[in-house]
């Protein structure tokens, strides 16, 4: 396919209207870079005493099985996120459980693994959504 060559106007135009894009992209790269240079860590040590979000990995299995695995603080496993409420959620979203474990950490860390399975009809609707979108 043949490109047609853009005057110069139109070029200059575009590049005008590009370079403040960059710039903005920049200042947010300096900025974000700033804001984790001043983060509470150290080069490939993180505090984890005042993270209480909880850290979460999905790894399939196969077509139906997915492995999911839930760090975090053990005060919040206690509080507000209970491996009871995580089972609760995934149901919930059409998966069905087939085991589950929990341990704790000396470092007060509470780490859950969920192997669950897909239903049939989200299976389906997952098999449907590729199909139509890579076909």
């Amino acid at each position: 396919m043949l490109q047609k060559k853009l005057s110069i106007p139109t070029t200059v135009s575009r590049v005008l209207k590009y370079i403040p894009e960059l710039q903005k992209q920049v200042d947010n790269l300096e900025r974000r870079k700033k804001e984790l240079t001043n983060a509470n860590c150290k080069p490939g040590v993180l505090n984890t005493s005042q993270i209480v979000t909880p850290i979460v990995s999905a790894t399939c299995l196969n077509d139906t099985e997915i492995m999911v695995q839930v760090s975090l603080h053990s005060n919040v496993a206690a509080t507000s996120l209970p491996l009871s409420k995580c089972i609760k959620v995934m149901e919930n979203e059409g998966l069905h459980l087939i085991s589950s474990s929990t341990y704790s950490t000396f470092d007060n860390r509470t780490f859950y693994s969920l192997h669950v399975q897909v239903h049939d009809y989200v299976f389906l609707k997952m098999v449907q959504l590729r199909s139509y979108l890579f076909h």
